[in-house]
């Protein structure tokens, strides 16, 4: 059985890209370890990240999540059984909820700015997955 969770957060500190890069590295390696994919996006002040998996595995990465200091605001917007995963390829990949992707998520946002609490489970789980459709699109096979 697979499992996937979509949360979204923010970010305690400001955050610069090496900090990011970093994390990012590491969760790859982490992620590719527990048999997990995902993908995570994120606008210099919000999170929003999809993790697939193992209920246990899944489960045991939120709760760091939850436990980790960089994040504020931890809000769970989706937690669904799966028959396949969306993010199959990417052990985490990541593409920036910026102002070069905002048509994707301009209808489903009323503000100005990417607010992932501002999205249903359905709506989450729709921009993550366009997204991952536009990098695939771009050539983009594991950002």
């Amino acid at each position: 059985m697979l499992v996937r969770l979509i949360y979204g957060s923010t970010v305690a500190q400001p955050m610069g890209p090496e900090t990011l890069s970093h994390i990012l590295k590491q969760a790859r390696v982490r992620n590719a370890l527990r048999g997990l994919t995902g993908l995570l996006t994120f606008d210099s002040v919000h999170f929003m990240q999809a993790i697939e998996g193992s209920p246990q595995a899944v489960n045991e990465l939120y709760n760091s999540v939850l436990r980790d200091v960089r994040h504020d605001t931890v809000r769970l917007l989706s937690y669904s059984n799966i028959d396949t995963r969306l993010f199959a390829d990417w052990d985490m990949g990541f593409l920036s909820a910026s102002a070069a992707h905002r048509a994707l998520y301009a209808p489903m946002i009323s503000g100005p700015r990417f607010d992932p609490y501002a999205l249903r489970s359905d709506q989450a789980e729709r921009l993550l997955a366009d997204l991952a459709r536009t990098a695939a699109d771009a050539g983009i096979a594991s950002a």
